[in-house]
């Protein structure tokens, strides 16, 4: 990961072999081929397909966007110190995006403004284990509590949060840019509160 600190602990190979050491706790390491770092021009191309895929349009009610929008958009990024954006990487083939905002906050409370996966990577752990590093990660650096919002019939999404600590703290409608009115939940977490892991 780009961001956490790595612990250590050591496998015993019993007498034969002797230890390895390895980073992370066990179920870290069932993770070990994915990796997070901060977004940069590019990752223009793949932040524009993983837009454009009609699964995940359709989840997020979003319109098709183009590889320009995307490059400018990376640009904002990096002059907002108030966000900060990563590409999510499994074997080194992007396959996800996770952006925060809030950063600023005089509540230190972070919004996760997006993460999404690749239909091909979903429902494997994935989106659990990034969402769990950038919790700690935020916790390392102060903050207090990470907020989101999500569709109201986006169940898998809602399964995955809870697993990590969020509950609903609201339930909202919202005009999606797509146009559509969707019926939302906000959800929050305390930062230092254990995650099932």
């Amino acid at each position: 990961m780009a961001w956490g600190r790595a612990r250590q602990y050591i496998i015993d190979l019993g007498p034969e072999g002797g230890e390895v050491i390895a980073t992370g706790t066990p179920e870290r390491m069932a993770m070990k081929n994915i990796e997070v770092r901060q977004a940069t021009q590019n990752d223009a191309l793949f932040l524009q397909q993983l837009m454009n895929d009609s699964q995940i349009m359709a989840i997020l009610n979003e319109l098709p966007t183009s590889v320009d929008v995307w490059a400018d958009a990376i640009l904002e990024w990096d002059s907002d110190p108030d966000e900060e954006d990563y590409i999510i990487f499994d074997k080194g083939m992007p396959v996800g995006w996770l952006g925060i905002n809030g950063l600023l906050s005089e509540s230190k409370q972070v919004w996760v403004k997006v993460i999404a996966l690749l239909p091909t990577h979903q429902g494997r752990g994935i989106g659990h284990h990034v969402m769990s590093e950038i919790i700690e990660n935020l916790a390392l650096r102060g903050f207090r509590s990470v907020a989101l919002y999500t569709d109201r019939s986006n169940e898998r999404a809602q399964r995955c949060y809870n697993r990590c600590g969020f509950k609903i703290s609201e339930k909202t409608a919202q005009k999606m840019p797509n146009g559509t009115t969707v019926e939302r939940y906000k959800m929050e977490r305390a930062i230092g509160i254990a995650t099932d892991r």
